[in-house]
């Protein structure tokens, strides 16, 4: 039975673990699966060596904060590979973390298959130079970065989006609303602030005072956020307190999808949920704050004029951002009670086009891949 190693801790990076683990069954592969992964993974047969919940830090001055915990999650990996030498590493995002672990991994004379590329499409384009030196084939999930590796002469593939298959399954709004107990009829405004800790903590406060800005010009909108993870509830309720006193919230762990359908409108953090919003065809506002520091040194860096992935596919402002301190929540409320009032109709024709854009390769072709570096 071959070995591999599997890093992917946060939700979205889970989904396409999953889909690498279903591909080498489908192609008949025997692995024995080890690495950092969360819970579905681990569910799902991965023996988890490390808690890597430490990678879910965004920004720099947030890292240098946790240097010392990703320092020890460094080694631990580093360690594992030297004891089990896997002949695939399959590492997914996490650029700062994951391209040094494939560079110590091909040292070791091991394989490496990335998954997520770093978006040097944004940002950094010199680190391509680093992958072609360390990665032996990259997974992409966008297909505008497909000919940037192939320039390169890095093997490169495209995936279909995880999120195409599971959005096509979502209930309809009404089975959504009878499976989470919502009433049929009030307005639903669906709050997504983001699967990381450090995400809550600077969110959610400002999410509250939102909906407490909502609350005034339309009191009947009921506001139901849906959480990655249990562990997520005590923070998420004290941030909440902060911002919305006592506005009642609904709060469904687990249940993103089913939100999202249920909703009429959204309130999400930018990041994966953007694009699974969109895919939904539910309007939506985008939102997101970082240290101050690090959002000044981002901002120098990045050379995308929008962060929420639909409006970078579809390269137009379809979902208004509120980013940093633009982030008001009177303002964004403004907006949300208009989507809610127009039923966001120009978003959602707006949103039409945004599927055909992410299909790829399916896991015939994933298995194929793995079946190759595994030989």
């Amino acid at each position: 039975m071959a070995k591999a190693f599997l890093l992917a801790v946060e939700r979205s990076g889970e989904n396409l673990g999953l889909e690498i683990i279903g591909a080498a069954r489908e192609a008949g592969l025997q692995i024995q699966w080890s690495g950092v992964v969360g819970s579905r993974l681990a569910a799902a047969g991965v023996q988890n060596m490390a808690d890597g919940e430490v990678l879910a830090v965004i920004g720099l001055v947030e890292v240098l904060r946790h240097y010392l915990a990703l320092r020890r999650l460094h080694q631990q990996v580093l360690d594992h590979l030297r004891r089990q030498r896997p002949k695939l590493v399959v590492l997914i995002d996490h650029p700062a973390f994951n391209l040094p672990i494939a560079r110590a991994a091909k040292a070791m004379g091991l394989r490496v298959l990335y998954v997520v590329g770093p978006q040097i499409w944004a940002w950094r384009a010199q680190r391509i130079h680093q992958i072609k030196a360390v990665v032996d084939q990259m997974l992409v999930l966008f297909p505008f970065e497909v000919p940037l590796y192939e320039a390169a002469g890095i093997p490169v593939a495209l995936l279909a989006h995880p999120l195409l298959a599971q959005t096509a399954q979502a209930p309809t709004r009404e089975e959504a609303r009878a499976r989470l107990g919502l009433p049929a009829n009030s307005p639903v405004l669906a709050l997504l602030p983001g699967s990381r800790r450090g995400e809550l903590e600077r969110l959610t406060r400002r999410f509250g005072q939102t909906v407490a800005e909502l609350r005034r010009q339309m009191p009947e909108v009921l506001p139901v956020v849906a959480l990655a993870r249990e562990e997520l509830l005590p923070l998420w309720e004290r941030r909440w307190r902060e911002g919305a006193k006592d506005i009642p919230v609904q709060v469904r762990v687990g249940r993103t999808q089913e939100v999202l359908a249920a909703a009429d409108a959204v309130l999400v953090a930018s990041g994966t949920a953007t694009l699974e919003t969109a895919l939904m065809a539910r309007p939506a506002v985008v939102v997101y704050a970082l240290n101050p520091l690090s959002y000044r040194l981002a901002r120098r860096l990045v050379k995308t004029p929008f962060i929420a992935m639909p409006n970078i596919l579809l390269q137009k402002a379809v979902y208004p951002e509120f980013i940093q301190q633009d982030f008001r929540p009177a303002a964004v409320a403004q907006t949300l009670a208009g989507l809610l009032r127009s039923g966001g109709v120009e978003q959602r024709q707006a949103l039409a086009p945004l599927r055909a854009l992410l299909q790829g390769d399916g896991r015939a072709v994933l298995g194929g891949i793995l079946t190759r570096m595994l030989a």
